[in-house]
């Protein structure tokens, strides 16, 4: 599947960053088709510690035979000190032998979106339903933690950026920053450690945009480590903001991380996480730090929506117009690295 999906990935590059090919195309969507899922249906709403079954289509005929919707519940999270109770999506996957060990597990951290689709609490967004189904169908167990709902928010994109705390425009003026958006990855992280059937000692910690600039956030080691919190042992970055990161001096990696971002993002820009990198390896030698950069694609791109400009988010970039969307290509090369890197003993 990887180099597959690479050459495919440079061939549409070469013809302009499309596939212009109807070919290509279509070898395209049937890779992607066998990469990654596109459910239709919607999950129903629960309740919270309610079990219910994801009405999910299997990611392909391919897959048909093997696939099954992914069990899904609401469940509470109790929250940090003077925080929230959470509530958030669990999914584990349908066991088809016994187990000789742990599952492994992931924290998936939404965008600034949000985790449910709009003005339907309980409803889970496509994005999220789909990486849901693709992660347990490669056997782990998934935990979606829902950081806007318990604090009365839905969509905090084009909330005002803030002032003089630093706090810009991927996290700031809307009372949910990197610092409580942290506080919740690890409130997750602990709440991991009294379920049964996980393999604690294989937590990958993953998010999409501002929901990736919290996975910087949580395993930067210059950070103090909670107690009877577990560690992560690899993170994976969507597309994060990585402006942050990079003023802060002492910014350093507390386990392996997976960046990817698209090459044209004129929201979360790729040369910061570039440099980024830079600092980081430059600080630990010995850092695993890998960062995919996408020519041509844009914020969202592993999404299946079209390209579009959205014209009210509060950045000072474009006086607050970014392009977001899908990109076919690109998408498929990220979920091929993904693979290979949840796939790997040393990431």
């Amino acid at each position: 599947m990887m180099p597959l999906a690479a050459a495919l990935f440079r061939r549409a590059r070469n013809l302009g960053g499309a596939p212009r090919s109807p070919r290509l195309a279509a070898s395209l969507a049937l890779l992607a088709a066998a990469v990654f899922s596109h459910p239709a249906a919607a999950l129903p709403v629960l309740t919270p510690d309610t079990p219910a079954s994801a009405t999910l289509a299997p990611p392909s005929a391919v897959h048909a035979a093997l696939a099954q919707p992914v069990p899904v519940q609401r469940v509470t999270i109790p929250g940090e000190a003077g925080m929230p109770m959470l509530t958030a999506y669990w999914f584990l996957p349908r066991e088809t032998m016994p187990r000789t060990q742990g599952m492994p597990v992931v924290v998936a951290l939404h965008g600034c979106n949000g985790l449910d689709e709009a003005r339907k609490t309980g409803v889970l967004q496509p994005r999220y339903r789909e990486y849901a189904q693709w992660l347990s169908e490669r056997g782990y167990a998934v935990l979606m933690p829902d950081s806007y709902g318990p604090r009365g928010k839905q969509d905090t994109c084009g909330d005002a950026p803030g002032g003089r705390d630093g706090r810009d425009a991927r996290d700031g003026g809307r009372g949910i920053d990197d610092k409580t958006r942290r506080a919740d990855a690890l409130a997750a992280l602990r709440w991991l450690t009294g379920q049964p059937g996980l393999d604690i000692r294989r937590v990958v910690l993953l998010g999409w945009s501002n929901g990736a600039q919290a996975v910087l956030a949580t395993i930067d080691a210059s950070r103090p480590w909670p107690a009877a919190t577990p560690n992560v042992e690899r993170a994976v970055a969507f597309y994060p903001g990585c402006r942050r990161a990079v003023q802060q001096h002492n910014f350093r990696l507390r386990a392996p991380l997976l960046l990817m971002i698209g090459g044209a993002d004129d929201w979360t820009p790729a040369t910061r996480c570039a440099m980024l990198q830079s600092a980081v390896q430059a600080r630990q030698p010995n850092a695993r730090f890998r960062l995919e950069i996408y020519p041509g694609a844009y914020h969202g791109f592993d999404g299946t929506s079209e390209l579009h400009v959205r014209r009210e988010i509060a950045s000072t970039r474009r006086g607050g117009h970014v392009t977001v969307g899908g990109d076919a290509v690109a998408r498929v090369a990220a979920l091929a690295q993904l693979d290979s890197w949840l796939a790997s003993a040393t990431p």
